[in-house]
């Protein structure tokens, strides 16, 4: 059964396990959906108000595409809640295969390299897909009804957690890479990342007054 299939008990009850996955690369993307989620609420409640009919149509067509964003944007993050797993099991693979003579030992250090690129690949698009939905999230803000603007602070949180979980799998597993030059890439993209998103962050819940 897929992870997203999973009733939200069965899927905790998962991660409360004795198995290494899913685990918390699979959590963050489901936070990155659980994120989008919330302000495609927003988005929701907003198109029917009079205050949101008042404004100008290039401004509501702005709003709606942003909202198009999110929706789309959520069915990526719940596809990463399994490939993350699914990447993790293949490397789990790559490490149990033989190494008995050479050649066993050169097709599983290839084999083990592979997965690892994957186990990080998985990561870095979440990563990558959560610093592009804060980038999203004032558009919303400035429009919304904000009756949901706790929500909306809630739906910040929960993108934040996805970038910053997602950029934590993406660092553990670069210490399998044998590329230094790509592991040195990938480091500092994180950090851009990781730096612009505390940013937004701040920025975005300083605009939450309750």
């Amino acid at each position: 059964m897929k992870l997203v299939d999973m009733k939200i008990d069965e899927f905790t009850n998962t991660l409360a396990s004795n198995k290494p996955a899913p685990g918390g690369g699979s959590v963050s993307a489901l936070a990155g959906a659980n994120g989008c989620g919330l302000m495609i609420m927003a988005g929701e409640l907003s198109f029917h108000k009079k205050k949101f009919k008042a404004l100008d149509e290039g401004v509501q067509n702005t709003f709606k595409k942003h909202i198009e964003f999110f929706e789309s944007s959520k069915e990526k993050f719940l596809s990463y809640i399994d490939e993350d797993t699914k990447a993790f099991n293949q490397l789990m693979d790559a490490f149990r295969l033989p190494k008995d003579n050479e050649k066993q030992k050169e097709a599983r250090s290839i084999a083990i390299q592979k997965a690892t690129m994957e186990s990080i690949r998985v990561p870095m698009e979440v990563c990558q897909l959560s610093i592009e939905s804060l980038r999203h999230v004032e558009v919303v803000m400035n429009d919304a009804n904000r009756n949901t603007i706790s929500d909306q602070g809630v739906g910040v949180m929960m993108l934040h957690t996805a970038l910053e979980g997602s950029a934590m799998n993406v660092l553990i597993n670069l210490s399998g890479l044998k590329d230094d030059r790509l592991s040195k890439e990938y480091r500092k993209e994180v950090q851009l990342i990781q730096e612009e998103a505390r940013q937004l962050r701040q920025k975005l819940l300083d605009n939450v007054k309750l």
